[in-house]
């Protein structure tokens, strides 16, 4: 078998039907989808798509959360490689004519370029963006900056192949967590990839729906998993990367995520938990200040990055 599709599904059963009817049948293709203890309806509904669509379905036993379902995926996979796929979006047309082109390569992992759009008007969404203009940039001009921000700043599990033998050789796991269970699992294959492979082709759209933008006001104590999870991104980094590497590419990016991560704390929780993170930060060395923060221009791009991603949920919340 080439390819193993692994998909955590939690009360999304009206939605999935769309990614289930975006995968061809094809007996080269194995689709996995495990159920993060949903409610009953959907676990009927899920039942009733068994008979419409071919997918292996399993329920996640152990610690609830996507990291938890991934994992049962990776054991369950049979295919030499194995994408990784959200219940709420969808595979493009051709998606599997273009993966199938890698199949007999000797990657350890392959990028391809998504899109995303709005769930409820079917429009282009910005989600994408970042991920594009990474690839786009390291396509551009392949020296190490570029090609370590696609090796450690694209963190999420979606839109890559992943050669299965490379995830068990690393024993690659993701953390059983709530929130940010991918963070590092994506950081670790990028670390330990030695053979990979860039493309503009497009297989995956993201979609975007209210749920998205939320993210930053999520309950107190899922801000606390993300905000240790992404400590251990950064320790990751420093424990790993060259001296060098660090201070003349990362740094700068490290330093802007762990400034993000306080401000994000005393913007939604108060100052209380500012101090908290403050205080996990010398706990664990990790730095965050830089002068460029006292220039006033840097300030006020922030507060208008901050004031146009307000506006845009007020627009979306209103309209929805």
């Amino acid at each position: 078998m080439n390819l193993s599709i692994v998909v955590p599904h939690y009360n999304s059963s009206h939605l999935i039907e769309k990614l289930l009817a975006s995968i061809p049948i094809n007996e080269n293709i194995q689709t996995i989808v495990v159920d993060d203890k949903s409610e009953l309806k959907h676990l009927k509904n899920l039942k009733e798509l068994q008979n419409k669509y071919k997918f292996e379905f399993y329920q996640n036993g152990r610690l609830k959360g996507p990291g938890s379902c991934r994992n049962i995926g990776i054991e369950k996979a049979k295919g030499k490689w194995i994408i990784f796929a959200d219940s709420d979006d969808f595979f493009l047309e051709k998606f599997y004519y273009i993966v199938s082109k890698y199949f007999n390569s000797e990657n350890d992992v392959v990028f391809f370029s998504p899109i995303s759009k709005y769930m409820d008007t079917g429009k282009i969404s910005d989600r994408h963006l970042s991920f594009r203009r990474k690839i786009q940039s390291y396509l551009d001009y392949k020296n190490k900056k570029n090609e370590f921000f696609l090796r450690y700043t694209l963190i999420v599990p979606w839109s890559r192949l992943i050669r299965r033998a490379f995830i068990n050789a690393n024993k690659l796991k993701f953390d059983e967590i709530k929130i940010s269970e991918d963070i590092l699992f994506t950081t670790k294959v990028g670390h330990l990839m030695c053979k990979f492979d860039v493309t503009l082709e497009e297989i995956y759209c993201v979609t975007m729906r209210f749920g998205s933008f939320s993210k930053t006001s999520i309950k107190e104590d899922l801000f606390d998993i993300l905000a240790n999870t992404k400590i251990s991104y950064i320790k990751y980094l420093n424990s790993n990367l060259k001296k060098k590497e660090l201070d003349n590419i990362m740094k700068p990016y490290i330093y802007n995520k762990a400034t993000e991560l306080l401000l994000r704390a005393l913007k939604n929780y108060g100052i209380k938990k500012f101090f908290q993170i403050y205080n996990l930060y010398n706990k664990e060395n990790i730095k965050w200040f830089r002068i460029i923060y006292l220039n006033p221009f840097k300030v006020i791009n922030y507060i208008y990055i901050s004031f146009k991603n307000y506006i845009k949920i007020y627009k979306y919340k209103r309209k929805n």
